[in-house]
């Protein structure tokens, strides 16, 4: 059993939280933990799985079903978990592929609905990026719907900008891939 409990899907109170940023505890997740990781995936990822009608039928690899075994396959391929705590309760992370010809790739980042619009996202990835300097990676890359235009606006505050849109058989969408560069290719 873990120590700690995945953030509600909701404000328990129905008030917006407020956060100073200084509170996250941000660490690389541990094997075991892989099914509260996969919860909180799951239940991030189901907004975007109901505006695009997404489901296991369609889209059978959403990170809306995510599983265990899924995100513990990915940590034994060498995906960094990166978990996001508030006083014991997990309410983010993000994965970080480890890099090939300089690029890692960032995936399944989650942010407990009852965590959002605190800095947690604009937090983790930001830790991602600096961790994937840090292992050697150039360039950091996500893929996303292409539809969801609130989301490329955001990547793009990051320093993200689209490279490319690509067409998959096994996906009722668009993807467009955005890249950020990082380490010694970040400018500054």
């Amino acid at each position: 059993m873990d120590k700690w409990k995945v953030a509600p899907s909701v404000a328990l109170d129905g008030e917006a939280r407020t956060h100073d940023g200084e509170d996250w505890i941000v660490r690389e997740a541990e094997f075991q933990e892989a099914g509260a990781v996969a919860e909180l995936v799951a239940l991030a990822y189901g907004d975007v799985a109901r505006r695009f009608d997404l489901h296991a039928g369609n889209c059978p690899t959403h990170p809306s079903l995510m599983t265990r075994e899924r995100i513990e396959r990915g940590m034994a391929l060498g995906t960094t978990m990166l978990l996001a705590f508030d006083r014991g309760t997990l309410c983010g992370c993000v994965g970080l592929r480890q890099p090939v010809e300089g690029d890692s790739i960032l995936e399944r980042l989650a942010v407990a609905q009852a965590c959002r619009r605190l800095g947690l996202g604009r937090t983790l990835v930001g830790r991602a990026c600096s961790l994937a300097g840090r292992i050697g990676a150039g360039q950091v890359e996500i893929g996303i719907i292409a539809k969801q235009h609130e989301l490329r606006q955001w990547y793009e505050t990051l320093g993200f900008r689209a490279v490319r849109t690509a067409r998959f058989e096994s996906l009722p969408f668009e993807v467009l891939y955005l890249r950020k560069a990082v380490g010694a290719k970040a400018p500054g």
